[in-house]
């Protein structure tokens, strides 16, 4: 059964009706330039706004959702911060990510660099466990060693049963987890 269905979604101020089917285990990435509809895309999967014509279709779902300026807090202390979401979440924190991303844990947030303040919205995006991980941008302010790491972060999570929409500017980097690749 599908997670979520758009069938000719749309909104009035979007030129493309979208049609969509996300399924447990998918990886869709969802590519195009500014302004073809990405983000509207996003916002109707993510039920932030409704479409003006056309249906969605949504089973009751737990999403996890990274958007393409993730907000911190800056005073945090890292590892406190990471601490917190796994406790509030209810899932153990694995730190074989972290170790991989190399992250500075005794840092506040505020001091981090913006690839490290990147991969840490990654990570918090990636606790619990979520029906549905939904990525907006993922790959902007990483170098190309933290992309591979990333990558190695989703097939562990694609392998473990997550399903993933990830929209980007740089699908080539991504193809090889994608299930369906949705250009606009």
């Amino acid at each position: 059964m599908p997670l979520i269905q758009l069938n000719e979604a749309k909104k009035h101020y979007c030129a493309t009706a979208f049609t969509l089917t996300i399924k447990p285990h998918d990886f869709i990435l969802i590519s195009g330039k500014n302004g073809t509809g990405k983000t509207t895309l996003l916002e109707l999967i993510l039920g932030f706004k409704k479409p003006d014509t056309g249906i969605i279709k949504k089973k009751t779902l737990k999403i996890n959702y990274l958007p393409e300026v993730a907000a911190l807090p800056n005073e945090a202390v890292v590892s406190h911060y990471l601490l917190t979401l796994a406790k509030v979440k209810r899932d153990p924190f694995d730190d074989g990510f972290l170790h991989l991303f190399q992250i500075p844990l005794f840092k506040k947030i505020c001091e981090l660099s913006k690839g490290n303040r990147q991969k840490l919205a990654i990570l918090t995006t990636l606790i619990g466990k979520p029906d549905l991980v939904v990525l907006d941008e993922p790959l902007s302010g990483l170098d190309d060693k933290s992309i591979t790491e990333l990558l190695d972060v989703l097939k562990k999570k694609k392998e473990a049963g997550f399903s993933f929409v990830v929209s980007t500017h740089q699908p080539e980097r991504l193809q090889t987890l994608a299930t369906q690749l949705v250009i606009l």
